[in-house]
């Protein structure tokens, strides 16, 4: 027989009796569809986790500090006590994060960008505008080498890199920092997107205002010193009253040995914001090493402020081309006697939770299937049964025992075949349902999110496109898997003897 014969024969007796086929494709779009949406299910709960740890910091990232730092800081201002640290190795001597070290770690393979870092270790006030109007108390500013930043994953959203001496960059949220001296304390600072207003209704989370003065036409002067503490009354801070011979008692002032030190700024670019919006890459000052020199001379007292003394660094951020990467290359940093911190320890445990989620998940949706491929053997076995004598005259006529076995086999898959393909579009059906329910109802903009997602889209029900294909293909499965054995007993019955059967 010929396929074609095979197939049109195999259609033909699915219709012959309808309402047993139906029944039984049914049973497997039930038993389909609760394995795609578990599975989908868990799929969310993995990216609901991954999100997560985007917004603690930057997956591939590995922050080197050298052995023995404590209270050392990553790329996203968490300390590394919350963090997964790897331990430290025994050595004679304690490796330095020096300029050695930044070529030696640019020199591993996966390595995508090396950026060292060092913060000011005094502290720091902004000012702004005519008469010191605008002021940002403890500011965090950082010295890291700009050419670097690209390849890390920053983005300008505004503006230009630094080209010469005194530019810099701002932080996306870094305006929502200043505080205006002539308005009251209610009124003296701008609302930053994302930030939540509250009122006698409640709270909820705000557009965001414009801030006080645009930061790529406004100049900034920095004010810091070794001994410098920024005033009790932000209104002080740039005014002609803060005095150098004073003590350093937090009225914005220093001592006479150490004096108050400012430096002029010129804003070229806003950088995005970054994973944490507390430190300098979202919410403060990101200047080159050699500007970072040049203030810390000028706080040690030191005449030549052009040349770099000081080669270490407070961190270096490594950033892998891969997150699979990650583990050999914090291997490698290790190995050199560093203190490495990542999430990567952290991605595993929460990887190994979601996956037994999603297998026990897997396995609800696993039974309903094993009803179905019940179903399935049954509606097979009552067909070779009503069949028998139709059996006995296809061998008398001739027809080969693999034709017979095939056609029981298609029938079986072509119930599998059908329930997998309605079941696979009940589920996204259901998916995008259970998705518009959880951002609050339909719209389009809701539609593209929960086909879709996106960086700051959470789905409860996520359905890649390869579980389509694997649903269908394990409801074919499973459809022959059940028809095998009933195909096997069609051909087994001696033709005389399914001749004579008066079913």
């Amino acid at each position: 027989m010929r396929f074609s014969d095979i197939a049109h024969t195999c259609a033909q007796n699915l219709l012959r009796r309808k309402s047993r086929t139906i029944l039984t494709v049914l049973g497997v779009i039930v038993g389909c569809c609760s394995i795609v949406l578990m599975i989908s299910i868990g799929q969310g709960i993995s990216e609901q986790n991954e999100q997560m740890l985007k917004s603690m910091g930057n997956l591939n990232d590995i922050t080197v500090t050298a052995a023995g730092g404590s209270g050392a800081y990553d790329s996203s201002g968490v300390g590394m006590s919350s963090l997964s640290s790897s331990d430290m190795t025994s050595s004679d001597q304690q490796a330095k994060l020096d300029d050695a070290a930044v070529q030696t770690f640019r020199g591993i393979s996966g390595v995508a960008a090396v950026m060292p870092q060092r913060s000011a270790q005094s502290t720091v006030d902004l000012t702004a505008g005519a008469g010191s109007r605008y002021v940002a108390q403890y500011a965090s500013v950082m010295g890291t080498d700009m050419t670097q930043l690209e390849a890390s994953g920053y983005k300008l959203v505004q503006g230009r890199m630094p080209r010469r001496a005194g530019e810099v960059l701002l932080g996306k949220y870094a305006a929502y920092q200043f505080m205006d001296k002539y308005r009251s304390d209610d009124d003296s600072r701008r609302i930053a997107p994302g930030d939540y207003e509250c009122d006698e209704n409640g709270c909820k989370e705000s557009e965001g205002e414009k801030p006080f003065f645009d930061v790529l036409t406004t100049k900034l002067n920095l004010i810091t010193g070794a001994d410098y503490q920024s005033p009790d009354d932000y209104r002080k801070i740039g005014s002609t009253s803060m005095s150098s011979t004073d003590s350093g008692d937090g009225d914005g002032t220093a001592s006479s040995q150490n004096p108050v030190v400012s430096m002029p700024l010129t804003v070229v670019g806003v950088l995005d914001a970054s994973t944490n919006n507390y430190d300098a890459f979202s919410s403060g000052v990101v200047m080159s090493l050699e500007d970072m020199d040049t203030l810390q001379a000028k706080i040690d007292g030191k005449t030549n402020t052009t040349s770099r003394t000081k080669t270490n660094y407070d961190q270096v951020v490594v950033h892998a081309q891969n997150i699979k990467d990650v583990p050999g290359i914090e291997a490698q940093i290790k190995m050199s006697g560093y203190q490495t911190t990542s999430f990567e320890q952290t991605r595993k445990e929460i990887e190994k939770q979601s996956r037994g989620i999603q297998l026990a998940l897997g396995g609800i949706g696993a039974v309903s299937f094993l009803v179905a491929a019940i179903g399935i053997a049954n509606t097979m076995i009552m067909s070779v049964s009503e069949r028998t004598r139709e059996i006995g005259i296809m061998k008398a006529l001739g027809c080969y025992v693999k034709d017979i076995r095939t056609m029981f086999l298609c029938e079986a898959g072509a119930i599998g075949l059908v329930g997998g393909l309605i079941a696979c579009l009940i589920s996204a059906l259901g998916s995008l349902s259970i998705n518009l329910l959880s951002f609050g109802g339909f719209s389009m903009e809701n539609v593209g999110k929960a086909i879709m997602g996106g960086d700051d889209v959470s789905r409860i029900s996520v359905i890649p496109w390869w579980l389509f294909v694997v649903a269908v293909l394990f409801s074919i499965l499973v459809g022959i898997l059940a028809g095998f054995g009933p195909a096997n007993k069609a051909v087994k019955i001696p033709a005389l003897d399914a001749i004579k059967n008066e079913q």
